[in-house]
């Protein structure tokens, strides 16, 4: 079953990336690939408060869930201070050129946290526990793929280079998962629960810094903006609550 789950988590995280990009080859206006954004960023709220910070505080407990999500938190608050906020000219005066760093440092926390699911879901033991955490990584799989192609588009990225960082975004946590699967790692369960720390922490940085906020601020197009991060938000709650039953 191993080699199947790693197979069908690559295929989540490229048909997240290419349907982006097939947005992008079709001329879709901006205004709807921001739509796309705020969907994703709403799923990774759903993700963080319905999946993510449950697990990490069953395994670490509140104070240390709090202090592991925080501090990446802020760490990303400094990162996106060091790239002068580039972030927003994209979504303010300049909708087609300003710094690329954005997509960088969204790439970067994507790739990283993507790696370190992976190896969190490779360290358990084939079973019940196993099978809940590759269900929690798919139901944000395809938007981790998606938020970044979304980014990476409205920045004129070339397509080759939207589906080169989509492939390897997508290996990122099937790859983590079989080198954790070749390791003997102790203490999985506390690996676990600091992962899903960190990971909340990165998706409610990103989805309120990144995803929303810089589109919500804009008039233009504001209400199925709204509209599209509910649903995404709704959808992933939906799904984790009728998994957690």
């Amino acid at each position: 079953m191993f080699p199947s789950l790693l197979l069908v988590l690559f295929a989540a995280g490229m048909f997240g990336g290419l349907s982006a990009l097939i947005l992008k080859k079709r001329g879709a206006k901006t205004s709807w690939l921001c739509l796309g954004g705020t969907f994703a960023g709403g799923a990774f709220l759903a993700s963080a408060f319905f999946e993510l910070i449950p697990e990490a505080v069953g395994d670490l407990g509140w104070l240390k869930t709090c202090l592991t999500g925080g501090m990446l938190i802020l760490a990303l608050a400094w990162l996106d201070r060091r790239a002068h906020h580039a972030h927003a000219e994209i979504h303010g005066h300049h909708p087609h050129g300003g710094s690329a760093s954005s997509a960088y440092v969204l790439g970067a926390m994507l790739g990283l946290h993507s790696l370190l699911e992976g190896l969190a879901l490779g360290s358990i033991p084939s079973g019940a526990l196993q099978q809940a955490l590759a269900v929690a990584i798919l139901m944000h799989k395809a938007t981790d793929t998606f938020a970044l192609a979304v980014t990476m588009g409205r920045q004129s990225s070339s397509t080759g280079s939207i589906l080169g960082v989509t492939v390897l975004l997508s290996l990122a946590t099937p790859g983590g998962a079989w080198l954790a699967s070749q390791a003997d790692l102790s203490g999985a369960h506390l690996l676990h629960g600091a992962l899903s720390a960190a990971t909340a922490g990165t998706f409610l940085y990103l989805a309120y810094s990144d995803l929303l906020l810089p589109e919500l601020k804009e008039k233009e197009g504001r209400f199925w903006k709204v509209v599209a991060a509910v649903a995404g938000f709704a959808l992933i709650a939906l799904v984790a609550v009728r998994h957690s039953h």
